[in-house]
């Protein structure tokens, strides 16, 4: 969540004067320019029957030697720099200066064949779909660049944050890489976290030939954007808050994370828990259809016809963040994710088909892109979705969430699990913990009636140490903050939900979510399993005294320590959650 999020800013005292000025704002009459429809034919192209040739290898693979000739040139294990003036991406030699990462493995083998790998595994497995959990920032980080590195057709991008700092520009450079091996890249962002010099860095990218860049349900204002809240609301209130990378049709990585240092564990002040899960087989294509479905629609914006580009600087060249580390130490930030690509085997195990994927029955769910405008039903909604697959729990309900706002509705509903026998056990943040204190207000009214009904409560704590975080489903590397971010649930002993859908009102009615449900009893065992004591160390356990009142039990220093009242809340911070659990602003949060 960005610093400056939509449910902190929705809650302005004009808010009700903004939606009354919302039909002030108006779109492009064109949203979809000649270059990226003649890209998106390109991509369709690809898979057509009478395409399914595989590309020239020696082409490509002599194209790629070269980029990462400049990148081995440009950055040694020491932070030595060499000096290669003939294997340069642009013209300019903009490249020169940018301290990258170093190839790959899959980038120096001139036979391998990604998708002939993927398609053998999904040959056997005509019905299923593969899936394999991706728990660190480290590996988060790695399995998109280095699969990026290894695509030959094409890549589809589709995300809700992607920051202009060292991930999201390490991450642009190798897509721009791809592009100059002759891949097919597809961008899709939300608009709700871009700020002008962003706009700047992606009018740029876009202008490569193999590269389209849209943007979804866009902020009109691109330099003062504070104005789009008095002339875009109610519009720009409903955003997409998908999130997914495919590579060649065959495989996808899916889950709660961002783009930005913060969500891939790499941040100085702030570190978000969370999970993504890599698939192959057969859902592949149904998390490609979703994509385009989005890429295609009236409400996505080639960001040529939101942006101009304000002087004639070259791509490579403005990637600043990336040109130099200020701190060139073993634990800066680019050298943690040098390190995370260099020890990372995820190219070779693919090839060799030896990444320990767990083949099962899943269903893809997402929202209609028409949710966005109001345009389809509610009953599309992928909370009906989910209800429809899942049915009513029987026996257990795990959830982890970084946003938990269950409504009087919601509560209501599981209570009546509860008193029914379902064993419910709910992992959120706590107050110290969560980047948005309107949500903790929209949650902490209902802590006591969930208790009482027997309901298990956990509150992620903001400091939980690195030695500690090693629950098997999520864990970062806490340096001053932690935050969960994952969104995650597990119904009885079979099913497994992973994707972006928080459980609050703003997935469930105003935002677009995607994920995956997963049928595997070792995975819902795991998610179940990891609610036990060994979490106090990292969680405070929220119960109900004797006289009824709340508190807090955890671990601290090997002791068990029990606080009275809500650690790290003070005076002023109690009033003013308080005062906004009065207010009728669920749906929002």
């Amino acid at each position: 969540m960005a610093m400056l999020n939509y449910r902190s800013v929705l809650l302005l005292p004009w808010v009700a004067v903004a939606f009354g000025l919302g039909g002030c704002q108006h779109l492009p009459e064109q949203a979809h320019l000649p270059a990226s429809q003649r890209l998106t034919k390109q991509v369709a192209a690809l898979y057509q029957p009478a395409n399914n040739k595989p590309l020239d290898n020696a082409s490509d693979t002599s194209k790629t030697a070269n980029l990462n000739d400049s990148a081995d040139a440009n950055l040694s294990a020491n932070g030595n720099s060499h000096n290669n003036s003939n294997n340069n991406i642009s013209s300019n030699n903009a490249n020169d200066s940018v301290n990258t990462v170093p190839r790959t493995i899959a980038q120096t083998i001139t036979d391998y064949d990604l998708g002939a790998a993927i398609s053998e595994q999904s040959e056997v497995h005509p019905e299923l779909s593969g899936y394999h959990p991706i728990v660190t920032g480290a590996n988060a980080f790695a399995a998109r660049s280095i699969l990026t590195s290894m695509a030959k057709k094409n890549i589809d991008v589709q995300y809700y944050i992607w920051h202009d700092d060292q991930s999201g520009q390490l991450l642009l450079r190798d897509l721009w890489a791809a592009a100059e091996r002759g891949v097919k890249v597809r961008l899709l962002l939300d608009d709700f976290n871009n700020n002008a010099k962003l706009d700047q860095i992606l009018i740029r990218f876009s202008n490569h030939p193999n590269i389209a860049v849209r943007i979804i349900n866009p902020l009109m204002h691109r330099k003062f954007q504070p104005l789009n809240y008095v002339t875009g609301l109610p519009r720009i209130n409903r955003r997409m808050h998908n999130k997914s990378m495919i590579f060649d049709k065959q495989i996808t990585v899916i889950g709660g994370r961002n783009i930005g240092n913060e969500y891939l564990s790499n941040d100085k002040n702030s570190q978000f828990a969370d999970l993504d899960v890599l698939l192959i087989g057969r859902v592949v294509d149904e998390v490609s259809n979703s994509f385009n479905s989005y890429w295609g629609s009236n409400l996505s914006f080639d960001i040529e016809t939101l942006v101009k580009a304000d002087d004639k600087t070259d791509f490579l060249a403005a990637l600043d963040k990336i040109q130099g580390d200020e701190d060139s130490g073993p634990r800066s930030s680019l050298s943690i994710y040098r390190e995370a690509i260099e020890t990372s085997t995820i190219d070779t195990d693919l090839i060799n088909k030896q990444v320990p994927f767990r083949w099962t029955d899943m269903q893809f769910v997402s929202d209609d892109v028409g949710k966005l405008t109001k345009a389809v039903p509610p009953e599309t909604n992928l909370v009906h979705q989910l209800r429809e697959l899942l049915g009513t729990p029987t026996q257990q309900l795990s959830i982890i969430s970084s946003y938990f706002v269950p409504t009087k509705d919601g509560v209501e509903a599981l209570v009546k699990l509860a008193n029914q026998g379902v064993k419910i056990r709910i992992l959120t943040n706590s107050f110290n913990a969560t980047d948005v204190t309107a949500v903790h207000s929209g949650y902490s009214q209902w802590r006591a009636t969930m208790l009482k009904a027997g309901i298990k409560i956990y509150e992620l704590k903001a400091t939980a140490s690195e030695e500690d975080r090693e629950n098997k489903l999520w864990r970062a590397r806490s340096q001053s903050s932690t935050s969960l971010h994952a969104k995650t649930f597990a119904v009885d002993d079979h099913q497994v939900f992973i994707g972006s859908y928080n459980v609050d009102p703003r997935s469930a009615n105003i935002n677009t979510e995607m994920g995956v449900l997963i049928n595997d009893d070792e995975l819902a065992r795991q998610l179940h399993g990891a609610f036990s004591d060994k979490l106090l160390t990292q969680a405070y356990e929220v119960e109900l005294n004797d006289q009824g009142k709340l508190q807090w039990r955890t671990i601290e220093e090997g002791k068990m320590v029990i606080y009275n009242q809500e650690p790290k809340l003070d005076l002023t911070d109690h009033i003013w959650l308080t005062l906004m659990s009065w207010l009728p602003i669920d749906w929002l949060l």
